[in-house]
């Protein structure tokens, strides 16, 4: 680890030289965080021009064979990570998406940004006992959404040209070609011994195409926007972790409050009224750079697609149907069974409530009949804990 930081300290030094146009000096490091694939570290600016920060964060790859072209799981989200925080940082918005990219080296994996230090995140609001509080969070989250897909619409070659320039810009990850779609549905019918509804087959594949092909929905989405990658610094709201951030449609981030953060831990139920408020605020801001989505005849449908989406996508990457027959399992807030029907519930309404999808909707509401039925006791999932006395 002293290595590490060594290493890690005098290349950031040098970057930071830089950056701010005169010698930077930093202190001692500390690791803050990481994983498999790349460590969170912070180092203390004991000297430098007045424009330098009092600390910044390094980001480093955890990979002794770090290869940049390589097109490795390591590499790509690390550079998707630093993409995101150097495109962001020109966009023009009144306030800020993320912390500020400071620079980086691409062929060790390090890259330097703002340390934005401790913070409120969303989820210490959700697990918390303020209300309003948590339902003010949550308004800012749904606002920020929107104003980020708004303002980064029809700007993907803009990012292209900052991520290419880093290394291989394509995931190979069978997930983002949404070929498991149909399959996701059958295996899940087959399973519960439910008939898939006639038509299914091609509502799927037209939202496969759909999903490839967003048109005027295509925007730059965060794509974990869980609430533990969103934080309040004192002065803004910011978005955190970027590792999977991509261009593609809008409303796969836009039903995060209908279809409860989907790519996190922090999955409780959601009060209605203020799902609807949420996406009327996200909807209202995202109008403002993809005029669209003001058009019932184009949102509803993209909503629809997006939660049929999410719902399939918990059986097919998440945890296979099969093994939640077997046994339940809770991670830290609703077990899996409670979240399983809870998406193919809101999934299927939404289907039903906005008249798209309606093969693949009545599917998911036989199956989610059948597995409440076999599941009582994941049936009626508790609210957010800011939200339980509702």
């Amino acid at each position: 680890m002293g290595d590490l930081l060594l290493t890690a300290g005098k290349r950031a030094e040098s970057i930071l030289s830089e950056r701010f146009g005169g010698r930077v000096r930093l202190g001692e490091g500390e690791e803050l965080q990481g994983s498999a694939r790349s460590r969170v570290l912070r180092f203390p600016v004991l000297e430098g021009p007045d424009t330098a920060p009092e600390s910044v964060i390094v980001k480093h790859t955890n990979s002794e064979a770090f290869a940049r072209e390589s097109g490795s799981d390591a590499a790509w989200q690390l550079f998707n990570d630093w993409a995101s925080l150097q495109f962001l940082g020109q966009v023009d918005a009144s306030e800020p998406f993320a912390p500020a990219f400071y620079g980086g080296d691409a062929q060790v994996g390090l890259y330097v940004m703002e340390d934005l230090k401790a913070g409120t995140r969303l989820d210490h609001l959700l697990l918390g006992s303020d209300a309003e509080a948590a339902e003010a969070g949550l308004m800012a989250y749904a606002r920020l959404h929107g104003r980020l897909h708004a303002l980064t619409a029809g700007r993907e070659a803009e990012y292209l040209r900052i991520r290419e320039q880093l290394g291989p810009a394509e995931s190979s990850n069978s997930y983002y070609n949404y070929e498991w779609l149909s399959s996701a549905l059958y295996e899940i019918a087959e399973l519960l011994d439910v008939p898939v509804a006639p038509g299914a087959e091609e509502e799927l594949q037209s939202l496969r195409d759909f999903l490839l092909a967003p048109g005027s929905f295509n925007v730059f989405v965060q794509s974990d926007a869980a609430p533990d990658n969103f934080l309040f610094d004192g002065a803004n709201w910011c978005l955190l972790d970027f590792e999977g951030a991509r261009y593609t449609h809008a409303l796969l981030e836009g039903v995060y409050c209908r279809m409860p953060f989907p790519t996190c831990w922090c999955v409780y139920h959601m009060p209605e009224p203020l799902i609807q408020r949420m996406e009327a605020v996200y909807r209202a801001e995202l109008a403002k750079g993809c005029p669209e989505a003001a058009d019932d005849a184009l949102f509803y449908p993209a909503l629809v697609g997006a939660c049929v989406a999410w719902a399939l996508s918990f059986h097919a990457m998440m945890r296979p149907l099969e093994k939640m027959l077997e046994q339940d399992r809770l991670l830290i807030a609703l077990t899996d069974r409670q979240r399983f029907l809870l998406y193919l519930n809101s999934a299927a309404q939404a289907c039903a409530s906005f008249g798209y999808l309606q093969a693949v909707g009545d599917t998911l509401r036989t199956c989610a009949q059948q597995l409440t039925q076999r599941w009582p006791e994941a049936a009626d999932p508790p609210y957010y804990p800011a939200f339980n006395t509702i």
